[in-house]
């Protein structure tokens, strides 16, 4: 088996005409989670992506949403291939309770609160002079944290300013995620994760989604460079930290050489690379299991 925490196949404009493609998704048997992106106060651009995704992954049509644990195992049961709604950029909601809530309603498994750009709840990564950002939660971000918990969304701190990622990592006792985010001790990049923010995941349980889009992989940016980034992660923060977050179809063509068909090769090439059949299993889904059955049941 094998999960892949983000791709934006749903919001990208391709309908399922670009990396990820339909039957390739269903000859691999894999579960891929399906990022809503939106723009802030943008909640029709989110409803509808939502009604696009249980349009699409129907039963009918081979797939099952899937929005617990128990969704997994009888997807599995029936033949399915199981696929799982997640949102990127929260800022929509205005961290309110009631639009939260609509969050778990629509089946969003896991959620992070802001992408590129400031909003209402976060700030990003990055800076406008091109620096990590060190600025923190706003007080409407801290408690939709709180609420996300509540409700049983993972929290997903891809994108997340490096003070906010503080904030809610330290002390954490909710294993959390970053979805699609690579190691900024082996490509320097304000989207990577310090050392430090790998091993407060670790200390919450939590795991990290690696990226496959060059820039953020540096080196040859294909299966050198992502093994580099599963050896570091593992020796900074332990086996049980690191995931797969491809983030298919969400950046400029070209920018990711590595696609759904490769990931048998990829997996050939981290086995011949030294990484035993044990950590290959917890990297390729077991992680993310143990996460999504923690945090949703």
């Amino acid at each position: 088996m094998r999960v892949d925490m983000h791709c934006d196949a749903l919001t990208s404009g391709g309908r399922f005409n670009g990396q990820v493609k339909l039957n390739e998704l269903r000859a691999a048997g894999a579960m891929q989670c399906f990022a809503v992106f939106t723009r802030d106060n943008d909640a029709a651009a989110y409803a509808a992506a939502v009604n696009l995704f249980y349009a699409t992954f129907t039963p009918q049509k081979g797939f099952a949403a899937v929005k617990r644990f128990a969704d997994l195992k009888s997807a599995q049961s029936s033949g399915l291939t199981p696929c799982a709604l997640t949102c990127e950029n929260i800022g929509f909601t205005g961290g309110q309770a009631k639009n939260l809530a609509r969050l778990k309603a629509d089946g969003v498994i896991m959620a992070s609160l802001v992408w590129n750009i400031p909003n209402s709840l976060a700030l990003p990564n990055v800076r406008r002079d091109g620096l990590r950002e060190s600025g923190g939660l706003t007080r409407l971000g801290a408690e939709a944290v709180e609420i996300l918990d509540g409700l049983g969304i993972i929290v997903d701190i891809s994108h997340l300013s490096d003070g906010g990622a503080e904030q809610i990592l330290k002390g954490r006792k909710i294993p959390a995620a970053a979805s699609h985010s690579n190691c900024d001790g082996v490509c320097k990049n304000p989207r990577n994760l310090t050392d430090h923010q790998l091993k407060l995941l670790a200390g919450c349980g939590g795991i990290a989604g690696i990226n496959f889009y060059k820039k953020f992989l540096g080196g040859d940016g294909g299966y050198k460079s992502v093994a580099a980034h599963l050896a570091h992660i593992i020796n900074t923060a332990g086996e049980d930290v690191p995931a797969l977050g491809s983030d298919w179809d969400g950046v400029e063509r070209g920018g990711i050489s590595i696609c759904p068909r490769d990931m048998p090769k990829l997996f050939a090439y981290l086995h011949d690379s030294g990484f035993t059949p044990r950590v290959l299993e917890k990297f390729a889904y077991k992680n993310f299991l143990r996460v999504f059955c923690g945090v949703l049941g």
